[in-house]
């Protein structure tokens, strides 16, 4: 049995590699997601409003997705108009109605889960921008999920040959004005955060890994183009393989670049573990090693002083539940030190002393006694 329903064995058709790309990218992205999962609800505790849009954009890719490989059972990829099943066209055309809201999901998703991440550190005009893109965002991919369900009359005109009533929009001109607002999106996301980073107080270094991992949305932006270019080569319903493919890897893609900055505490752990494991590192006490740390949190000694002394400082900068604070936040900053020293036990001079001794396991803190009241002779 050939690879589509209904077509004698040895039909020419890509739908194969299509599936290759398709389950590719989707289970990479879904490895990505999980890693952030971990990192923001695990290691730094964190998980926010950005962290479950970031899931519904996968979700809505990984439908999206599903409806692509069962697409190419009825004919997605065959290379000739001749050689596609008339029978499958109805099946055809009705996954892809199906998809194709759940792509428009995807993409929105990762633009939003960005502007919220954007809110964490945006202050004044800039928070301003970033509330205002995700309004405008938000609404035009509403409004390109109404023309994709109702871009016909009757509505089922759209996947049913056999209805010849009712008239349906030009789809290409639609696909091509909504690939070009996407991109003018994509570079609205892109660009917001660049001011606010150019204009930070952060370490050199810091700052330009930032913007390098901002600049990935360009990506998404490239892939834009291309799948424009394959939009402008349709001839008919056959020809929509390579645009779908495009856009599959676009969602997937805009998925993992919003993931790849939350994903910082992780590889600062695994690089400061590696150091910890070779040359002098590797001889440390165990409790002197780093523990787990939120971008921007307190640092915290976990180990011990001399057997005299204990000291314990820490320094808390910021405020909300960020736990991307990659800016250095205006406003007051609180350092607490406490000190706490031990003195050496000495014997208590009568039995009533003694009892107001408190003993432990570390040594004896004196706790001197209230003075005898005079009594009356």
């Amino acid at each position: 049995m050939g690879w589509t329903y209904n077509a004698p064995d040895g039909t020419p058709t890509n739908g194969p590699r299509i599936v290759a790309v398709t389950i590719t990218f989707t289970g990479f992205t879904l490895a990505i997601v999980c890693l952030r999962a971990y990192v923001r609800g695990w290691m730094v505790k964190a998980f926010g409003h950005d962290d479950w849009m970031i899931m519904v954009s996968w979700v809505g890719t990984c439908v999206y997705s599903l409806c692509t490989v069962v697409q190419t059972k009825w004919g997605l990829g065959v290379m000739s108009l001749e050689d596609m099943p008339p029978g499958n066209v109805y099946n055809f055309g009705l996954v892809q109605y199906i998809g194709a809201p759940f792509y428009v999901v995807g993409i929105w998703g990762f633009k939003m889960s960005l502007l919220l991440s954007y809110l964490r550190f945006f202050q004044g005009r800039y928070h301003t921008a970033a509330v205002f893109v995700g309004i405008a965002c938000t609404l035009a991919h509403i409004a390109f999920v109404c023309v994709f369900l109702f871009l016909c009359t009757p509505i089922s005109k759209q996947w049913d040959p056999a209805i010849t009533y009712g008239h349906c929009a030009a789809a290409v001109p639609f696909y091509l004005s909504f690939s070009s607002l996407t991109i003018c999106f994509d570079l609205m996301v892109i660009i917001l955060p660049f001011p606010v980073l150019l204009q930070s107080k952060i370490p050199r270094r810091r700052k330009a890994a930032l913007l390098i991992l901002f600049a990935l949305g360009i990506f998404v932006t490239v892939i834009q183009v291309i799948r424009i270019q394959t939009i402008r080569s349709l001839a008919n319903y056959l020809d929509s393989a390579e645009p779908i493919t495009w856009s599959i890897v676009e969602a997937n893609i805009g998925v993992t670049i919003a993931c790849i900055p939350t994903l910082a505490p992780l590889f600062k752990y695994f690089s400061e573990r590696s150091r910890s494991g070779t040359g002098s590192g590797s001889r440390r006490p165990p409790e002197l090693r780093y523990a787990l740390r939120t971008w921007g949190s307190g640092t915290r000694a976990l180990g011990h002083r001399s057997h005299n002394e204990t000291e314990v400082s820490g320094v808390r900068r910021g405020t909300g539940d960020s736990t991307e604070l990659i800016l250095d936040a205006d406003g007051i900053t609180k350092t607490l030190d406490v000190t706490v020293t031990r003195q050496p036990h000495q014997p208590a001079p009568d039995s009533r002393a003694s009892a107001d001794t408190l003993d432990d396991d570390r040594g004896h803190l004196q706790v001197p006694a209230k003075a005898a009241a005079p009594q009356d002779m």
